[in-house]
């Protein structure tokens, strides 16, 4: 097999299971890991996977910032899950920060059914979840409709001026080289911003769908998460990865 055939082979076995071990491909493709791992290392100078310690998992960039009502519709009940398990990390009396997305109005309604709260937030659904008995924070600034959200210097003053015990990052893209990522360079700040005035915990809420995606700005290295909440078990090699960084992996739907 030519080397550009196996390539593609890697790359097709990547897209159909979305990561792979060196140990199954050289059993597959009849070559040594030595040379698999040189064609790994060769498609992820391309951009195309990110090497893990025993394979690798795929790459996708994103590009373009998809509408927060298309994203809303999509993976439901995978946020709603997300969203019930990261509220059940809260307890009484702790002031949380929650950035925009659709996953995280997930978590904002969770979050309005519990007692002795705080949120401070540029999600403009924040509104439309809150019940009365806890305190809301919005940060106020620009609107931006795309994200349903609040971004730019207004929005970034009233975030830098405060701290949280906690915070809640929705993203776009989870990747183990680029860390963090969003499509929008006013949503990084926002995130950033929450990420750096975060006492304690920082938290993703992301379902799997994100994992692998990179876009184009990043809004914090995932050394700086201490877990991710997600809906299904990520491939072996990318949550080996994650413990390594001393990040949790939590799975919505069980005990935690």
């Amino acid at each position: 097999m030519i080397p550009e055939e196996r390539r593609q082979r890697i790359y097709d076995r990547l897209i159909e299971a979305g990561a792979v071990r060196v140990s199954d491909l050289s059993k597959e493709l009849g070559a040594s890991e030595t040379t698999i791992r040189r064609d790994m290392a060769r498609m992820e100078a391309k951009g195309v996977l990110e090497r893990t310690h025993g394979g690798s998992i795929l790459t996708r960039r994103m590009s373009s910032e998809p509408r927060y009502d298309d994203k809303d519709e999509l993976e439901v009940g995978a946020k709603r899950s997300i969203g019930q398990a990261a509220a059940d990390l809260v307890e009484p009396g702790e002031i949380i920060f929650v950035n925009s997305g659709s996953t995280n109005l997930q978590v904002l309604r969770h979050l309005a059914l519990k007692q002795g709260v705080r949120v401070i937030t540029n999600n403009a659904a924040a509104l439309e979840a809150w019940r009365e008995g806890n305190e809301l924070v919005l940060s106020g600034g620009r609107y931006r409709q795309r994200s349903n959200s609040y971004v730019g210097p207004l929005a970034a003053q009233a975030i830098r001026s405060m701290h949280a015990d906690r915070c809640f990052i929705g993203v776009d893209g989870i990747s183990l080289r680029y860390g963090l990522t969003t499509p929008n360079e006013g949503e990084s700040e926002i995130a950033r911003l929450m990420i750096a005035g975060t006492l304690g915990s920082v938290v993703v809420v992301a379902d799997h769908t994100k994992i692998g995606i990179v876009a184009q700005f990043a809004s914090a290295p995932l050394e700086r998460v201490s877990a991710l909440v997600t809906d299904r078990p990520l491939a072996e090699d990318f949550e080996a990865a994650l413990a390594e960084l001393e990040v949790e992996v939590i799975y919505a739907g069980e005990q935690h």
